[in-house]
């Protein structure tokens, strides 16, 4: 979890994680546990399956919002992760996944990790779901986009025998596991599919849509707010991601004024082609990527703009 000095309003990022740790907790398989790293201990039952490790990490940013910056994101997101995968240990785990505390998981990955004997997985096919609209659409590359997309087995993170405390400092954890674990693979996720390659243990593609990335939600670190496209939350989707709050009826009436809008910018292309006879018989255009489904940023995650935490 984000630090609560960079958040707007911190009752809401803990009310995303409850909505998050409900998502997680529905796999079909028993056999996982959650660990979530955080300076607050949200109050509340969680379950047997979870449990908070507390850390006093100072703030990342002397900014009080969500939008931190690249350096802030790394060394907050790595170093939190990192004493995760240290709590981890004591459950001597077979895979590790990542989970952004605002994002949405399929119900099925424990049970595909169950079944698994190779370095782990990616989430290349997977949802962008909007909490402002509740409109929902699908995301190929999904990987490059966020960083709930990997399931990656346990030894390949290749962990040091003399692990440090729970109670290290930042520093201390990315001088003993080191700044590739700390940073590049686990404060980030645009390296880790080509380093596991490079390693020998890859990691293949989660084969189905494996989870949905959130915006929209005020706290995101990128700021993404909208997408001006997508459908209402079907009750299969809500089933498998445990998405069934978004399953709203205001999620039609945002569809109906994204329709209106598409007609209306279609109805103004006509009239301009028609006025331009050089864009008469142009192709059409293809169709948009994540990277066009958002009003408030159109750029990719890339190591100069991460994806949000």
């Amino acid at each position: 979890m984000r630090h609560p000095q960079n958040s707007r309003d911190y009752t809401q990022v803990e009310a995303l994680l409850r909505r998050t740790l409900r998502s997680v907790c529905r796999q079909t398989v028993d056999d996982f546990r959650v660990v979530v790293v955080c300076n607050r201990v949200p109050q509340g039952e969680f379950g047997p399956a979870v449990e908070f490790v507390q850390v006093d990490f100072p703030p990342p940013s002397a900014e009080a919002g969500p939008t931190t910056g690249r350096e802030a994101v790394l060394t907050d997101k790595g170093t939190k992760l990192a004493v995760g995968l240290l709590a981890a240990q004591r459950y001597a785990p077979d895979y590790v996944m990542k989970v952004d505390a605002d994002d949405f998981v399929s119900r099925h990955l424990a049970e595909l990790a169950a079944g698994g004997r190779g370095g782990g997985w990616y989430v290349d096919d997977g949802f962008v779901v909007s909490a402002a609209t509740g409109l929902m659409t699908p995301c190929t590359d999904f990987n490059s986009w966020c960083g709930t997309s990997e399931v990656v087995a346990n030894s390949s993170y290749d962990l040091p025998a003399d692990l440090p405390g729970l109670d290290a400092s930042q520093e201390e954890l990315t001088r003993r596991l080191g700044s590739l674990l700390v940073r590049d693979l686990l404060g980030s996720h645009r390296r880790s599919v080509a380093h596991f390659a490079a390693a020998g243990v890859p990691l293949e593609p989660v084969p189905f849509p494996g989870a949905a990335y959130t915006i929209g939600t005020g706290e995101n670190h990128s700021g993404r707010a909208w997408m001006d496209r997508g459908r209402p939350v079907t009750r299969r989707q809500a089933e498998e991601f445990g998405i069934e709050h978004l399953r709203r009826p205001s999620a039609w009436i945002s569809l109906l004024r994204q329709e209106s809008g598409h007609a209306v910018r279609r109805l103004r292309e006509v009239r301009g082609g028609a006025r331009d006879p050089s864009a008469r018989g142009a192709a059409p255009v293809a169709p948009a990527t994540l990277e066009g489904l958002e009003t408030t940023s159109r750029t990719p995650a890339t190591d100069d703009h991460p994806a949000p935490n």
